[in-house]
């Protein structure tokens, strides 16, 4: 049976109800290869109006959706990623650009075109629309309060398949109030997403953190030199700490099918097959 890990974003402060994740596993543990698997996860997620991923995902700063998504197969070490489009499942976008196209990115109009016949996403859910209209009402859209601790969060799954190879899949809604154009991590190789042969990685938090440090690759690289993926994770989150107070989440994979989940902010949610992950908090 796949073996399959994913996340529903880290938070900035701490939450007594963290939303439960189980409804992505079911379908993804019975796919038979690792980037099925990948794909059916996070898909799932992209669904659920709580999360910051497809369905749900927040607002730029002109009150519009610009998702990012992308997807690694470890066992060929391609890639795709997909930026600023807007339909219900971009990682499944994301995978026609690793398999249809001999490109690693689109963005844009360019995306979109690759997925003309994919479900269309032009609005989120009710609460995100008012919480955008409350924020520009208030002032509260400025680029002094991009990345607030409220304003970050992404979804990701790692996965691990009955021959060995493992995947990594990454989809967000980017940070509230974000300028039209912005790119954040999820859709970059190593920053916010990572698989190999002997590792995979995904990210969560300000994505400009993830793409200055490449943390997924970090994390990526300690594992397939030897390290556990607990201790990789650990690792490279108080890295990333030592730069920045940011929220900030790794989960890891590896070849033996070994987890690791380490996070600086309030609260995460993680979940495999067995249910809930107790993610370690690294100060």
């Amino acid at each position: 049976m796949t073996t399959v890990y994913v996340h529903g974003g880290v938070a900035g402060q701490p939450k007594d109800d963290l939303p439960s994740l189980a409804t992505s596993i079911p379908e993804a543990l019975g796919a038979t290869g690792a980037l099925d698997a990948v794909e059916l996860a996070v898909r799932a997620l992209e669904d659920d109006p709580r999360l910051n991923a497809g369905w749900g995902s927040v607002l730029n700063r002109d009150g519009g959706i610009e998702l990012d998504a992308g997807i690694v197969d470890g066992a060929t070490g391609r890639c795709g990623g997909v930026a600023g489009v807007a339909v219900r499942h971009p990682i499944s976008l994301a995978r026609r650009v690793l398999e249809d196209t001999p490109h690693v990115l689109l963005t844009g109009t360019g995306g979109r075109a690759l997925g003309t016949d994919m479900t269309p996403l032009d609005a989120s859910t009710q609460e995100q629309h008012e919480r955008w209209r409350r924020a520009s009402a208030d002032g509260s859209l400025s680029l002094e309060d991009y990345a607030r601790p409220d304003h970050v969060d992404t979804v990701g799954a790692v996965a691990l398949d009955d021959g060995g190879h493992l995947a990594a899949g990454s989809s967000t809604g980017g940070v509230f109030g974000q300028m039209p154009g912005r790119v954040g991590d999820a859709p970059i190789f190593g920053a916010g997403v990572y698989a190999s042969a002997g590792a995979a990685v995904v990210g969560s938090g300000v994505g400009e953190l993830f793409l200055e440090t490449l943390a997924c690759a970090r994390a990526g690289r300690l594992i397939e030199e030897g390290m556990d993926p607990q201790s990789a994770c650990e690792q490279v989150i108080a890295y990333l700490g030592s730069r920045s107070p940011a929220s900030a989440a790794l989960l890891a994979l590896d070849s033996s099918g070994d987890v690791g989940a380490a996070f600086r902010g309030g609260s995460w949610a993680v979940e495999g097959r067995e249910g809930a992950v107790r993610a370690t908090g690294v100060r």
